[in-house]
């Protein structure tokens, strides 16, 4: 096997390796990954960073860690990935959190319960967004790649058998006289 063949081996196999954790850990442990498109987050965040969240409960939050949390606005559902900055009650008693942008000057207008936290965020990967936001099918596409090439290689393992040679008779009477077997010829 050559350098180049074993470098992309590595490559697959990597590959193949970072798929697994990703889809392992967001289907088993129900990590979320977002990329931030905004500002508001900066310097902290930027755009097109690849941001991955954990699941926790509410007692689990402070004053000062950023979460990704749902909210709606109009008809939409938004995911936004901001920083808590308070703790309050409403008037029927509901505990929720205050949330603000970094960059921003203002609290957000809303009010974020503990049923719409997402998740804490646990790692932030610099500019890994954009991949992963903007080529989807290209992500998709090495995934399919990977997956072919393991089979391929699986196949290839299975099905791999030693070469039937054709026997000659030439090939037997040799084995057989290294035995000291005695061969006796017979015309037809």
């Amino acid at each position: 096997m050559g350098i180049i063949s074993k470098i992309i081996s590595f490559i697959l196999y990597f590959l193949l390796f970072s798929v697994a954790l990703i889809v392992i850990l967001h289907f088993v442990f129900g990590f979320q990954y977002v990329v931030i498109l905004t500002d508001s987050m900066q310097p902290e965040i930027n755009p097109t960073d690849l941001v991955v969240t954990r699941p926790v409960s509410p007692d689990e939050l402070h004053v000062g860690e950023v979460v990704l949390y749902r909210v709606e606005i109009g008809n939409a559902t938004y995911k936004i990935t901001h920083r808590i900055v308070g703790m309050k009650t409403d008037s029927s008693g509901r505990f929720y959190y205050v949330t603000k942008g970094d960059n921003r000057n203002y609290t957000d207008p809303w009010r974020v319960y503990p049923e719409q936290v997402i998740g804490k965020v646990a790692l932030v990967i610099p500019k890994v967004g954009v991949v992963w936001y903007y080529t989807p099918l290209i992500v998709f596409g090495l995934f399919l790649v990977v997956i072919a090439s393991l089979a391929y290689d699986l196949a290839w393992l299975l099905l791999e058998e030693e070469p039937i040679r054709p026997k000659s008779r030439k090939a037997d009477l040799l084995v057989l006289r290294r035995k000291k077997i005695k061969v006796y010829h017979y015309k037809h």
